[in-house]
């Protein structure tokens, strides 16, 4: 990672006349931003723009891109290093990144879309909407299978995580996959445990939905995506293409030797194809809780009701993904905060060789963080910078934050 640090210096300065001009920006979109709040998010910010340079170099990072927000609405985004050190393209908050898991809600939000408009019912079984695409015989009731344990990874499929195609190496399709992913040893989606009993992360049981989706809306899942909602979130860098964009504009990954690697493809889309930006992703966020200016839980592209039920622990859904004590909504993890008892969402993000990125939310505050890397060193760094960033807040911080904020 030594060549990483040798142009840290140099980077940080452009990072931090980043923070600047959108500092400015942010300022000037404020409405009905109270004094308390105004202190909580100077606070915070102050709090993270201090620990962010500090972190990059600990953890041995290029740089990174991180955006904040506070009273619901996205109010400071920057980038920190280089994105491309080769061509000295700083990281700025339109970088654009592979974020693996991260997908995951977002693909919740595709159903919750039929859902909202009677074309998905999510306690019906997933076969309903396969068109004939069974999943494979089991002994375990495929009835039971229903798109709300499929979103809350309590359905009991297979298939942990995807490891995607190199440039060279040929693309399967995502009924291919499904019958036996390539990328993921050769698995099949299959019902591995009964439905219900229990939490067990399946990136297979996101593509499972993304197929839902495409046989359900009749559209290709990208193009469905980004009509439904990225367009009406204002999210224009963020897609879901066959194949990850060249650097510019896609970041630079690094192995774990720290040279630099080629990004991945992936046929499973709704587990892990989404690439976007700090910026990007942090509108989504901001989407979970209502806006300072009026604006509606789910900002008008999905109801109020459903955003609800996307962010209240479903059955059967305990875990640990990060904090112990955790619970699973739709597409995304929640852990009750000790102290306050407000609730934090979160969903990491990981991709090979070494995309690694966090969302995190505390909807009852208003405020949301997204930290986006590139580098193995991100996996631990968004850690801390999640444990700073609630410290900022003022929230007590779970056990898992000792000695990493």
């Amino acid at each position: 990672m030594q060549p990483h640090r040798l142009v840290l210096g140099a980077a940080l300065c452009l990072g931090l006349a980043t923070v600047a001009a959108h500092a400015a920006a942010a300022t000037a979109q404020t409405c009905e931003f109270t004094d308390a709040e105004r202190k909580t998010a100077e606070i915070t910010l102050t709090t993270v723009q201090a620990a962010m340079p500090g972190l990059i170099e600990r953890y041995g990072l290029p740089g990174a891109s991180v955006a904040l927000i506070a009273d619901g609405h996205v109010r400071w985004t920057a980038g920190y290093g280089w994105a491309i050190p080769a061509k000295r393209i700083p990281f700025s908050p339109d970088t654009v990144f592979q974020v693996g898991s991260m997908t995951a809600p977002l693909t919740a939000w595709a159903v919750l879309d039929l859902v909202q408009r009677g074309r998905i019912d999510l306690d019906k079984p997933v076969s309903k909407y396969l068109r004939g695409r069974d999943l494979p015989e089991s002994p375990f009731d495929a009835d039971a299978v229903t798109p709300r344990r499929v979103l809350s990874n309590t359905a009991g499929l297979s298939i942990k995580r995807y490891g995607g195609f190199g440039p060279k190496q040929k693309l399967q399709t995502l009924d291919q996959s499904l019958r036996g992913a390539l990328d993921a040893g050769g698995q099949p989606l299959v019902i591995a445990a009964p439905p219900g009993s229990g939490f067990a992360y399946s990136a297979g049981g996101f593509a499972l939905a993304e197929l839902m989706v495409r046989q359900t809306g009749n559209e290709q899942f990208g193009k469905f995506v980004d009509r439904q909602i990225l367009r009406r979130l204002d999210m224009f860098r963020t897609s879901l293409p066959d194949r990850p964009d060249q650097a510019p504009p896609l970041a630079v990954t690094y192995n774990d030797a720290g040279k630099p690697a080629p990004a991945r493809a992936f046929a499973a889309l709704g587990a892990a194809g989404l690439q976007t930006t700090a910026a990007d992703y942090a509108r989504f966020v901001a989407a979970l809780m209502p806006g300072p200016c009026g604006e509606p839980l789910g900002r008008k592209v999905i109801k109020a009701d459903l955003v609800k039920q996307a962010v209240e622990p479903q059955p059967d859904s305990d875990n640990e993904l990060l904090f112990a004590g955790s619970k699973y909504g739709l597409g995304m993890a929640i852990k009750t905060l000790p102290g306050s008892g407000h609730t934090l969402l979160y969903q990491p993000g990981d991709n090979p060789p070494n995309w690694h990125g966090l969302f995190a939310a505390v909807p009852e505050r208003q405020s949301g963080m997204v930290v986006l890397t590139s580098a193995a060193g991100g996996r631990d760094m968004r850690i801390a910078l999640l444990c700073t960033w609630l410290g900022g807040l003022g929230e007590e911080l779970p056990g898992e934050c000792a000695g990493k904020n």
